[in-house]
């Protein structure tokens, strides 16, 4: 089991998320969608699972949501290439 834990407090903090619990969730699951697609197809190798990376990413505020004017959101993220274990 993975030693990352991401409290309420965390959120509440992130300016990124505004404080939103929902966005959150949905910039990690982006995140790690993203992550598990890349591993998928072999690009990268992965040595943590992909849920986990992302909220690390979370945590370290490499994520980034943005919505545009046709309410369409994105989560981009500052990627350093190399490991993506721990």
């Amino acid at each position: 089991m993975s030693k990352q834990r991401l409290y309420l407090d965390d959120i509440y903090e992130n300016e990124h998320c505004e404080g939103s619990i929902f966005r959150a969730v949905v910039m990690m699951s982006y995140e790690a969608r993203f992550l598990n697609d890349q591993h998928r197809m072999k690009f990268i190798e992965l040595h943590m699972k992909p849920t986990s990376l992302a909220m690390k990413k979370f945590q370290d505020n490499k994520l980034e949501y943005t919505k545009d004017e046709n309410s369409h959101s994105t989560v981009h993220a500052s990627y350093e290439y190399g490991d993506f274990g721990d």
